[in-house]
């Protein structure tokens, strides 16, 4: 492949991190104290970003994966508490599966940045194990009734639109049994309730508590029973948005790194000047480059539609989240004591870079994923 961005491409990182400088940055240190703060999304949505990679048919500006993926890089390098808000949603199971009225209801708002969604999937059982999933949807005429909990919802308690995973079919086998349904703010029956998280601690995380809560059938996205594909596909996909995520946390880890041991002194003179400290700093961008490339390849792949991209994107999640983590605790142990005080910036990395390696697959799973691939 052509390792090399196009002009298009070049274009779109020097914008994005331009917004991310000017806009985000200064608020980075507040909204990972205070929490998430929607007046401040709402210049995500203003700017036009969430239509970065969708196609040009639906108002998007057609920049596809390895456009996302510059986008969430550039994002993740000041906040990737931000990134994280903008990449869930589950807003791709609308399209082109959903009926037309949800369509102009909740997709084309959302492509046009005047709505936050929810992915509502994870529940207290069911996490890696997506088949232990509880909530029900029962049909009752034209409704469905829907109970159940749900937690570790992103955008959980400040979206506009919940896209809900439910069993409506228990007596099917797993990959029949689930359906999804929107679920607008307001809807009666509805609890959420804010999780504060330690890491990406910017975004909001929400607990969702369903009772009696009446949807009409006709707020089914796509086909009864075709729920768990949508997840999984969802899931996978989402995979390479966090390999972007971390390895923008990664580099954000490498250059504090960088900036702090050029002007640390020590014994008369700056950190970087021992050896031990300059080579922890090669090892760091090894670690980062290696990921990018890995990240990048597998964005590429899909794109074109190659069939070993989910693979790849496999390794690129796994890879890239380690190596966030890695240089993350390096750039941290540089920092010393100073590094472990809240509202150093070295120690909001170091929390933000270990959240990557759970959500959209953890470690374990994803070497399952890659091993099982390679012993067939």
């Amino acid at each position: 492949m052509d390792t090399r961005f196009t002009d298009e491409q070049l274009a779109l990182r020097d914008r994005i991190a331009k917004f991310a400088q000017e806009v985000l940055a200064p608020e980075a240190e507040r909204i990972d104290r205070e929490g998430f703060d929607m007046d401040h999304y709402r210049k995500v949505m203003d700017a036009g970003l969430v239509a970065v990679p969708l196609p040009k048919e639906v108002g998007g500006e057609g920049m596809g994966t390895v456009g996302r993926c510059i986008l969430l890089e550039e994002v993740s390098k000041v906040c990737p508490s931000t990134a994280l808000s903008y990449l869930v949603g589950g807003m791709s199971l609308y399209y082109p599966g959903a009926s037309q009225e949800l369509i102009d209801k909740y997709y084309m708002p959302w492509v046009q940045g005047k709505i936050l969604p929810a992915f509502v999937f994870t529940e207290p059982n069911a996490g890696s194990d997506a088949a232990a999933i509880s909530t029900v949807a029962a049909e009752d005429g034209d409704e469905f009734v829907l109970n159940g909990k749900k937690h570790l919802i992103c955008n959980g308690a400040s979206a506009d639109v919940l896209n809900v995973f439910a069993i409506t079919d228990p007596e099917e086998k797993v990959s029949r049994r689930l359906s999804v349904f929107c679920v607008p703010k307001g809807t009666p029956g509805v609890k959420a309730t804010v999780q504060p998280g330690m890491s990406l601690a910017g975004a909001e995380l929400a607990e969702i508590e369903f009772t009696d809560c009446r949807i009409p059938a006709g707020n089914m996205i796509g086909e009864r029973g075709k729920g768990f594909g949508m997840a999984m596909s969802g899931i996978a996909g989402g995979r390479i948005n966090a390999a972007a995520c971390a390895v923008g946390i990664a580099a954000h880890a490498v250059e504090d790194a960088v900036a702090y041991v050029k002007e640390r002194e020590q014994f008369g003179k700056p950190i970087a000047a021992n050896q031990a400290v300059a080579f922890t700093i090669a090892k760091m961008r090894r670690r980062m480059e290696s990921a990018k490339a890995l990240l990048y390849k597998a964005a590429d792949m899909i794109d074109r539609k190659d069939p070993e991209a989910a693979l790849y994107t496999s390794m690129a999640k796994a890879e890239a989240t380690d190596a966030s983590v890695y240089c993350a605790d390096e750039n941290l142990q540089l920092h010393g004591g100073i590094g472990c005080l809240k509202g150093c910036e070295a120690e909001r990395i170091f929390r933000d870079a270990h959240a990557a390696r759970i959500y959209d697959g953890t470690t374990n799973v994803l070497d399952m994923v890659i091993s099982r691939d390679m012993l067939k």
